[in-house]
């Protein structure tokens, strides 16, 4: 089974919630590799649990990500304390994602 990521971005000036719902086998070649090298050194919170930090505020995106590959795992993060690892992944996935 791949692994399958779900980025959510909320807030923002419209408050727009986009969603990217993905099985990592149907991204090309090069992005799913991009996304399993970013995941895999992203710093998930114990038992799921939200990170803390900065939270949003006005005009500011946060970023919700699932990730199912045998397990589950997830975390928050709020604009402007997204890493590095957690830009790529929205990077590759913001651009799929859709309104909900």
């Amino acid at each position: 089974m791949a692994p399958r990521v779900r980025l959510t971005q909320s807030g923002g000036f419209g408050g727009l919630e986009m969603v990217a719902a993905v099985d990592l086998d149907d991204l090309p070649e090069a992005d799913a590799a991009r996304v399993r090298e970013a995941v895999a050194r992203l710093d998930f919170p114990p038992g799921g649990a939200k990170r803390s930090g900065t939270p949003g505020g006005p005009d500011r995106f946060q970023y919700d990500l699932e990730v199912t590959d045998g397990g589950r795992r997830s975390l928050t993060a709020h604009e402007p304390d997204v890493s590095p690892d957690l830009q790529a992944v929205i990077d590759v996935l913001l651009p799929l994602a859709k309104p909900q």
